[in-house]
C-alpha cells in the first residue's frame, strides 16, 4: 500500500479528535443531538485549525443512521461510504479553482435533486472567499432558501473578503489558532503510535513554526521523520523549516549590536543561498527580543547565559524600537521578490537607528533636544512673533515633499501643517488607551472590503498597508511605510475620513505619519507620558489663529493637506 502522509492518516474521525476547538465541536454535537440544523454554516479561521475536518465530520454525523451523542458511529452504511470517499451526497468544492458564475449555477441546477442515499445533501465549499462577485451573487438566493434536505458549509481563512449578505445567511463559527498544549497532545499521540524518536526541544520548535496550525505541525513532523534516520533533533527541524538555528540567530543579533555590516551582509546572503526563509528569520529575531522585554519585566526568568548577555546589552526602549522596526520589515518582505536584499538593507538601517539612539541617550535628553524632535508639541505659542519667520529645522511634513518644489507660501503652509500634526499627536497620545486602539485594530482589516468601491477605492488602496499605532476616543495616529504614501493620503484626507467613518461607525480626527517618524517620536512621547509631562493643547484656538495669520490662497493650500476642523 502506498505511503499515506501523517496529516491525512490522522485526520480526525470523530469530533473528540479535533484538538483545540472544544467550544465549536460541543456546539455542533448539540445541534445534531437536538436536531436544530441550519441550512448554512460558515467556518472561519487560520489555516490548519480544523475547519475542513470539522465540516466533513459534521456532514458525516448529520447523515449517520445511528449517531452516538451527536457524533457519527463510523459503523453504518452511510458512515462507511463517507470514510471510503464514496458518498455521492457529500460534495466538496474547491472555490480557488471553481470560482466562476458557471460553477455556482451548476450547483443551483443540481440542488433540487434529492439525496441518493443520505438524509441530507451537503455542499462543503472550501476557501469560499475566492469566489468572484458574480459567483457570490449567483449563490446568494440558493443559500438563503435551499431545499430542506440541502445544507451548505462554507470554509474560509479570510472571512473579511466574503460579502456581508452571504455571512448574514450563515451560522458563523470562528476557529482559533490551536494552543501549544493541545498541539503537543496531538503530536505526542502521533509520535507514540508511529514510534518516532524526537527531542523535546525539537518538538517545541515544530509547534512554534506551525503558528497554531495543526496541519502544518503534523506535516513538519512527517517531513522531519522522513529526513532523519534516528532521533529528530532541534537542528533537523530548524533546517527543514527554513529557519536558522538559535546559535546562528544569536550570532546575527550580536553582529547587529556591534554594527558589523560586512558579517551581516555575508550572513543574510548566505542564508538566502541555502534556501532559508528570510521572513522566518525576521520573526525569530522578533520573538527573541519580545522574550527580552519579558525578561526585563521579570515575567520570564528562565533564560540561558548567552541570552542574558545579549538582553543586558539592549535597553528596553531599543527593544521596543527593534520590534516595531522588524514588524514593519516583515510587511515589506511579503511584498518584494528579493527578500535577502530587502532584509539586508533594513538591518543596516536598523543598525544606524540604534547607533543614533545610543549616541543621544533618551534618558538624558534635555527639554530643548526633546522638543526639537517632537517639534515643541507641548509649548507651541502661535502669537509669538518668531513663529512668523520660517524655521530652519527640518519638519516631518516637509520631508514628504522636495524642498526645491516649495515656494514661500507653500513652505508656510507646510509649517502650519506640522503644527496641526504636532498638536493632534500630542492630544491623541495624552488620551490614548489600549481599549481604543484594540477597537480600531479589530475593524481595520475591513479596509480591504472597499478596494473595489468606486467612492473609496483610492483611499482604501493607499491605506491597505497602513497601521493604526495609537488611538483615543476622538483621534487616530496612522502610520504608512513611505513618505510618498503620507503625501497621497493627505491629498484625499476628506475621502479617507469618510471611509474611516464608514468602517468605524464614528468620526475621528486623523493624523498620517511615516513609520520612520513614528519610530523617532514614540520613545520620547512614551517618556513624557510616563513622567506625566503631556498637556492638552487647544486645537481650535491654534486653528483660528492660523486662519487669521494666512491669506486665502495659503488657507486653500492648507485645506488640501489636512482638514481645518469646524468646532
Amino acid at each position: 500500500m502506498a505511503y499515506q502522509t501523517l496529516y491525512r492518516k490522522y485526520r480526525p474521525k470523530t469530533f473528540e479528535l479535533v484538538f483545540g476547538q472544544d467550544v465549536i465541536t460541543k456546539t455542533l454535537k448539540n445541534v445534531i443531538k437536538n436536531n436544530k440544523l441550519s441550512h448554512a454554516y460558515l467556518f472561519a479561521g487560520p489555516r490548519g485549525t480544523g475547519k475542513t475536518s470539522s465540516a466533513k465530520l459534521f456532514a458525516k454525523a448529520i447523515n449517520c443512521l445511528k449517531p452516538k451523542d451527536g457524533d457519527a458511529c463510523n459503523e453504518c452504511a452511510n458512515c462507511k461510504s463517507f470514510n471510503d470517499n464514496a458518498n455521492p451526497d457529500i460534495i466538496e468544492i474547491d472555490a480557488a479553482s471553481n470560482n466562476g458564475v458557471d460553477e455556482i449555477r451548476e450547483i443551483r441546477n443540481k440542488v433540487n435533486l434529492v439525496p441518493s442515499m443520505s438524509k441530507y445533501k451537503v455542499y462543503i465549499i472550501d476557501e469560499v472567499h475566492m469566489l468572484s462577485i458574480g459567483a457570490f451573487n449567483a449563490l446568494l438566493k440558493t443559500l438563503e432558501e435551499p431545499p430542506e434536505y440541502v445544507i451548505f458549509i462554507l470554509a474560509t481563512t479570510e472571512p473579511q473578503k466574503i460579502p456581508a449578505t452571504i455571512i448574514s445567511r450563515c451560522q458563523r463559527f470562528d476557529f482559533k489558532s490551536i494552543s501549544m498544549e493541545s498541539m503537543k497532545k496531538c503530536l505526542n499521540n502521533i509520535i507514540e503510535k508511529e514510534k518516532i524518536q524526537i527531542g523535546d526541544d525539537a518538538l517545541d520548535e515544530i509547534i512554534v513554526n506551525s503558528k497554531g496550525g495543526m496541519r502544518d505541525a503534523i506535516s513538519l513532523l512527517d517531513q522531519a521523520y522522513a529526513f532523519c534516520d534516528n532521533k529528530i533533533t532541534l537542528d533537523d527541524v530548524e533546517s527543514l523549516s527554513g529557519n536558522i538555528t538559535k546559535l546562528e540567530m544569536l550570532s546575527l543579533i550580536l553582529n547587529i549590536l556591534d554594527g558589523n555590516y560586512i558579517n551581516i551582509s555575508d550572513k543574510i546572503n548566505n542564508y538566502y543561498a541555502l534556501g532559508k526563509d528570510i521572513s522566518l528569520i525576521c520573526e525569530k529575531i522578533i520573538n527573541f527580543i519580545r522574550n527580552g522585554i519579558l525578561y526585563k519585566k521579570n515575567i520570564v526568568k528562565d533564560v540561558s547565559e548567552e541570552e542574558k548577555n545579549i538582553y543586558d546589552k539592549i535597553s528596553e526602549n531599543d527593544m521596543y524600537l527593534i520590534i516595531d522596526f522588524l514588524s514593519d520589515t516583515l510587511v515589506k518582505l511579503q511584498k518584494y521578490y528579493q527578500k535577502n536584499i530587502t532584509f539586508e538593507v533594513q538591518i543596516i538601517k536598523l543598525i544606524d537607528i540604534l547607533n543614533n539612539s545610543s549616541n543621544v541617550s533618551r534618558e538624558t535628553l534635555d527639554e530643548k533636544e526633546k522638543n526639537n524632535i517632537i517639534n515643541e508639541s507641548n509649548n507651541i505659542q502661535i502669537n509669538n512673533k518668531k513663529n512668523d519667520v520660517p524655521r530652519k529645522t527640518s519638519q516631518p511634513a516637509k520631508d514628504n515633499v522636495p524642498r526645491e518644489t516649495l515656494n514661500e507660501k507653500q513652505e508656510d503652509s507646510f509649517e502650519n501643517l506640522s503644527k496641526i500634526k504636532e498638536i493632534r499627536i500630542n492630544n491623541i497620545l495624552l488620551e490614548a488607551t489600549k481599549k481604543d486602539i484594540n477597537f480600531i485594530n479589530e475593524l481595520w482589516q475591513n479596509i480591504n472590503d472597499y478596494l473595489v468601491d468606486d467612492k473609496y477605492k483610492i483611499s482604501a488602496g493607499i491605506l491597505e498597508n497602513s497601521k493604526p499605532v495609537a488611538a483615543s476616543k476622538t483621534g487616530i495616529i496612522i502610520t504608512l511605510p513611505l513618505d510618498s504614501l503620507v503625501n497621497r493620503i493627505e491629498k484625499v484626507y476628506d475621502n479617507s475620513k469618510e471611509l474611516m467613518k464608514e468602517i468605524l461607525n464614528e468620526s475621528y480626527k486623523l493624523v498620517y505619519i511615516s513609520n520612520d517618524y513614528w519610530q523617532k517620536i514614540r520613545p520620547l512621547y512614551a517618556q513624557k507620558v510616563k513622567n506625566k509631562e503631556l498637556n492638552h493643547i487647544d486645537e481650535q484656538k491654534v486653528l483660528e489663529e492660523l486662519k487669521l495669520k494666512q491669506n486665502n490662497n495659503s488657507v486653500n493650500e492648507f485645506n488640501e493637506l489636512i482638514e481645518m476642523e469646524e468646532f
